[in-house]
């Protein structure tokens, strides 16, 4: 079972390294190769005595067991092998279970994490040959205990998080992280008083303890020939991993054979009925998507996500005595539910064909949809902002929150429909409504890009009302700082408008096509079956050209925001925490140029990569389209009936009048040239 599944899995990598999967792969991967290589070269540090060396490995590699334990929330698991695809295979699910776990070792992620964990046997190199022996059996042991332990905990959130409890601990794991990675080098200062203060041996002896550090003990006790100690935590780690392993197996078991519904009775009450909603078809969509964004897992959870993401973001640098990124709370809030509500139309999948045979429907829908994520994000942004802006003294951040927020609110109302209606991802409609489902093949890359596309285009958008507040900073005129306040709700409602617009014009010419892709699921096309101008962005690519442009991607995304934009709005209000941002170790006269040399880097990072594009397309030249059989016509039926709804067969075994197979329709893309 090991080596089937694990043949399977490599030649899904192998089929599908091209367009944006293999972007987002290259994208990870290069960021995790980083982090991992710092983390092995931790090793070769001088510590002052092996203790301090061991409470220090253990922390990190506490935080790398952290990741594995969260990380699957994120990404819903392995898009790869799910375990859905094999509730009617006749296997044990021990045994299944065990060629599951063989095949999560395939891959970049375990990959990275052999390289980080390596850290095991450059520090035990140091402390002599026996230690570096006992480290490579701790490496392998470090690498199979977090492994286990991703599957449990995605199995075990998985059935929790149809709960409200379950919803809200999910989300607070992954804003907690998503927050981390924004602002928690902040805190790192922090975090390193706390480990040299009164709490250090209090903390370098919970991290020897829990079962993250056991591999380090264990090599620091070979070091002191204490035998006993490194057997006892090797083995010890090696029963853990076994214990967790079975729990797993329990879980699995429990989902094959009842699905993955939970059989538990349902979480969702029957809320008070929404009075101020109008009897009216804008007042049903409006009141319909209300009441999705409470009861609706998957959409409560990214609410949730956005909350606490916004949140700790903004208190994490508090830690370390930063507070100029507390009023940005409310601002983070909204660019987060605008990313993740980016496949909006995708939630509903099939059931859009409902707002189809409606005539004139189109524009209702797409404004009552954008008036409830206003409804439903505005006011804790605003609440967030207003909060956290009072907590800040001499009340500098007032003009810049509340000429960013509209703007930003804005754009998310409008680019969460026309996203999701440019780039269809439809989620999996699976029994349970489990919200860690998330998204299988080539929607899980797609949607991922959209997201990020989203949050950078919501930052662009709020460039012209902070460019203002900017000016009259620089200018020392208050007036012209309180006009950026109306730039950015004049701004706000442009981007509302007129995106809206754009996304009722998709939805009315090629809603036949978007509902195809709802019901039958994101898929790749030959190039014989589309035309020049829907193939991918990035589709088609070789691998060398794949590779670059995921690099410049990469490199083009760092120097633009991080090393760019944050640091330059840093060096205008004075921090005190220079942290990673390059710029700011520079004489105060040079920080500000090189800041704006970073972000022309990035800028002719993504030039780059619309060159590869253009390149590719002017190379492909054009591709005739084949029409499509007029028997192979959409039904707007239920696509839950199987009588009626013909896409629910598999490709391969539909066919026309005729007898042939209907031609294959291309999915919309993301973008088009």
């Amino acid at each position: 079972m090991v080596g089937v599944l694990t043949g399977m899995k490599l030649t899904v990598l192998r089929r599908s390294m091209s367009g944006p999967r293999a972007a987002s792969l290259i994208i990870g991967g290069v960021c995790g190769a980083l982090a991992a290589v710092g983390t092995a070269l931790l090793g070769l540090v001088d510590f002052p005595t092996p203790e301090a060396g061991v409470g220090t490995i253990a922390l990190v590699l506490l935080v790398w067991t952290v990741g594995w334990a969260v990380g699957p929330t994120l990404t819903g698991g392995d898009p790869t092998l799910r375990l859905s695809y094999f509730t009617l295979v006749p296997q044990r699910p021990g045994r299944l279970a065990l060629g599951l776990l063989g095949a999560s070792f395939v891959g970049i992620t375990p990959l990275v994490s052999l390289v980080a964990f390596a850290v095991l046997i450059v520090f035990g190199a140091g402390l002599g040959p026996l230690p570096a022996l006992v480290a490579v059996p701790a490496v392998l042991l470090q690498l199979l205990f977090v492994a286990v332990l991703a599957k449990l905990s995605l199995q075990g959130l998985g059935s929790v998080a149809r709960s409200r409890l379950g919803w809200e601990l999910s989300a607070l794991l992954v804003g907690l992280v998503c927050g981390f990675l924004n602002t928690g080098w902040f805190s790192i200062g922090f975090f390193f008083k706390l480990l040299g203060g009164h709490w250090a041996a209090t903390i370098g002896t919970v991290v020897r303890v829990l079962p993250s550090g056991w591999a380090v003990v264990a090599v620091d006790a070979a070091r002191r020939s204490d035998w006993a100690q490194a057997g006892a935590r090797l083995g010890g780690l090696l029963a853990l991993c076994a214990l967790l392993f079975a729990a797993w197996t329990a879980l699995l078991s429990r989902q094959l054979v009842r699905g993955t519904a939970g059989g538990g009775r349902s979480t969702t009450r029957r809320g008070a009925r929404l009075r101020a909603v109008p009897d009216s078809p804008e007042g049903a969509v409006l009141g319909k998507e209300l009441r999705l964004w409470v009861r609706d897992p998957r959409r409560a959870r990214f609410l949730r996500i956005a909350l606490w993401t916004g949140l700790f973001t903004g208190l994490l640098p508090v830690l370390g005595g930063f507070t100029t990124v507390l009023p940005w709370t409310g601002v983070v809030l909204a660019l987060y539910a605008g990313a993740l509500s980016s496949s909006l139309y995708g939630l509903d999948a099939g059931a859009l064909w409902l707002t189809l045979v409606v005539p004139g429907a189109e524009r209702i829908d797409v404004r009552a949809r954008q008036l409830a994520w206003l409804l439903v994000v505005g006011p804790a942004a605003l609440l967030l902002t207003v909060v956290a802006t009072l907590a800040v003294p001499n009340g500098w951040a007032w003009p810049w929150s509340l000429a960013t927020l509209p703007a930003v609110l804005g754009a998310g109302a409008g680019l969460t429909p026309l996203m999701s209606l440019l780039g269809p991802t439809p989620f999996p409609d699976r029994p349970g409504g489990n919200p860690l489902d998330g998204f299988s093949d080539e929607s899980g890359d797609q949607a991922r890009m959209q997201s990020l596309a989203v949050l950078l285009l919501q930052l662009f958008a709020a460039l012209p009302a902070a460019g203002v507040v900017l000016a009259g900073t620089l200018l020392h005129s208050a007036p012209l700082r309180w006009a950026g306040v109306v730039v950015g709700l004049g701004t706000g409602l442009l981007y509302a408008w007129w995106m809206g617009r754009e996304a009722r014009r998709r939805l009315e010419t090629r809603g036949p096509e978007l509902l195809d892709v709802m019901r039958k699921g994101v898929r790749r096309v030959t190039a014989t079956a589309r035309s020049e101008e829907e193939q991918d962005l990035l589709d088609g690519l070789s691998r060398r050209r794949t590779t670059i442009a995921g690099l410049l991607v990469t490199v083009g995304v760092l120097s633009t925001a991080p090393q760019g934009g944050v640091a330059m709005g840093m060096s205008l209000l004075a921090p005190t925490n220079r942290s990673w941002f390059l710029a700011l170790y520079l004489p105060a006269g040079w920080q500000v140029p090189v800041e704006a040399g970073f972000i022309l880097l990035g800028v002719a990072c993504f030039f780059g990569v619309y060159r590869l594009i253009r390149a590719k397309h002017s190379a492909a030249g054009p591709v005739p389209a084949e029409l499509p059989d007029p028997s192979d016509s959409l039904d707007p039926s239920d696509p839950s009936d199987p009588e009626t709804a013909p896409a629910a067969q598999a490709p391969s075994e539909r066919t026309t009048a005729h007898g042939t197979p209907p031609v294959v329709r291309a999915r919309p893309a993301l973008f088009r040239r």
